[in-house]
């Protein structure tokens, strides 16, 4: 089904900072311009060295300086690019672990701030039962399946009364989830687990907040 909401409400959701994949992408730039002014200087100095020899220069010894520098370069920018290559795939592969668990990583945002705004535990009972509750409901379910999980947080927030801090709520459902399994972490270098849950079995698990303490 399509995120129905998503233009409706897509102004109250706070711009993500830029991704370490684009800084990467951004280094990639500057090594090669690096890699193109390295190049310029050895073309510079074969002219001078064919054209205009100055005595005393070993140019053999500075082409070599140059090609060394230029070598090194291009290792570092291929080292890089494979970085960035198994990072994108990787926050590829956890953008697609959120999507097939979207009602569950909601409904773990909207207990975390019903955890986090708790002042003792019989209030955080009281409150994570009552979410529990809601999240049942016919039409808070339609309205989870038919927005993004920020349209989606941020419209529970403001109806329950809850500070609209969106990208927390959803920091701390994605780490239940990374402990639960459900995704593998951001960073992409931990094994996946051996017998990972499938969407369908999220249906019928009662989640619990976040251990924030």
């Amino acid at each position: 089904m399509l995120r129905s909401m998503d233009t409706a409400q897509t102004d109250s959701i706070p711009e993500a900072p830029a991704a370490p994949q684009e800084e990467r992408a951004a280094d990639l730039r500057v090594l090669a311009e690096l890699v193109e002014i390295q190049m310029s200087i050895a073309r510079a100095t074969q002219q001078e060295a064919l054209q205009a020899p100055q005595p005393g220069v070993d140019y053999c010894q500075r082409i070599a300086t140059v090609a060394r520098s230029v070598r090194l370069t291009l290792l570092l920018k291929d080292k890089l690019s494979q970085q960035v290559d198994e990072r994108r795939k990787a926050a590829a592969k956890r953008e697609a672990a959120q999507e097939d668990f979207h009602d569950l990583r909601v409904k773990l945002a909207m207990l975390a701030a019903a955890y986090e705004v708790s002042e003792d535990n019989e209030e955080i009972d009281r409150r994570v039962t009552e979410v529990r509750e809601q999240l049942e409901r016919p039409e808070v379910l339609e309205l989870i399946e038919a927005s993004r999980a920020p349209v989606a947080v941020a419209a529970l927030c403001r109806r329950w009364g809850f500070p609209v801090q969106v990208e927390r709520w959803l920091e701390m459902a994605d780490v239940a989830m990374e402990e639960l399994g459900f995704i593998p972490p951001q960073d992409g270098e931990d094994d996946p687990p051996e017998d990972p849950p499938k969407p369908g079995s999220a249906g019928g698990r009662k989640p619990r907040p976040p251990d924030t303490g």
